[in-house]
């Protein structure tokens, strides 16, 4: 169980520092430019409530990762933290899926195939660490609250983006 939720950890966090730490190649060939987000889309779209959704819950997506990943030191917490991270996870992939897919397609345009987790927490500029989102909240406590809190409403994002989808207004129709 620690193998695969360290799997679903890492590979959704790490995949960018792999590229970091490689020894560099001597003279590499046409290497694509990195990822740049699209003019304007840099940061949070208020005006769109569609991609702002999907933005919050990316956020809230992140946040989740890093909390758990950083639990994983700590022993006594480390089996629930596995356990319930990798049930939500199993309940919300699709969703998430639906978050990364429409997200990469908002800030990278033609590009949106290459993005990765870290370019999409990039274009919204999160951290890549949970310390700084604790405040005053040891690690210890965040993690003892994790399968609990995990559990609420506010982590059904398969539910909140159907909300979403349901109370936005279709657009106008052209005048005949």
């Amino acid at each position: 169980m620690k193998r695969l939720l360290a799997g679903l950890l890492c590979g959704a966090l790490l995949a960018g520092a792999r590229a970091d730490d490689a020894a560099p190649a001597a003279a590499p060939a046409a290497e694509p430019p990195a990822l740049q987000v699209l003019p304007r889309r840099q940061g949070y779209a208020f005006e769109q409530p569609e991609i702002l959704v999907r933005q919050r819950l990316f956020g809230l997506a992140h946040g989740l990762s890093l909390l758990a990943a950083a639990c994983l030191d700590l022993p006594e917490q480390s089996a629930a933290i596995q356990e319930a991270y990798a049930a939500w996870h199993e309940r919300q992939a699709q969703a998430i899926e639906t978050l990364v897919l429409d997200l990469a397609r908002y800030y990278f345009g033609p590009r949106a195939a290459e993005a990765q987790w870290p370019d999409l927490a990039r274009a919204l500029n999160l951290n890549d660490s949970i310390q700084p989102s604790l405040g005053r909240i040891g690690l210890q406590e965040a993690c003892a609250s994790l399968p609990t809190a995990i559990a609420r409403p506010r982590y059904e994002f398969d539910k909140l983006l159907a909300e979403s989808a349901a109370a936005t207004p279709p657009p106008p129709k052209a005048a005949e």
